[in-house]
């Protein structure tokens, strides 16, 4: 398995996370528990963007940066 097919895997998880966090925090009449599960949802919501672009600097065109900067040997 390749380093961005887990990295997905990990995605997918993260935003079923978030996804719950924020349709039961409508449901939360609590403030502190509300405020809990904003935050909760929050940090996942950071972790699902830097994910992201990983998953893009791994798979994605690196660009005509990239093509004018090699990271291979010069010869």
């Amino acid at each position: 398995m390749k380093e961005a097919d887990i990295l997905k895997d990990i995605l997918e998880y993260r935003i079923s996370n978030q996804k719950f966090y924020n349709n039961n925090m409508v449901y939360m009449r609590n403030p502190e528990i509300r405020r809990l599960y904003t935050e909760l949802r929050d940090d996942e919501m950071r972790a699902i963007v830097k994910l992201q672009q990983a998953i893009e600097r791994m798979e994605g065109d690196r660009g005509i940066i990239g093509k004018i900067i090699t990271s291979g040997p010069r010869y």
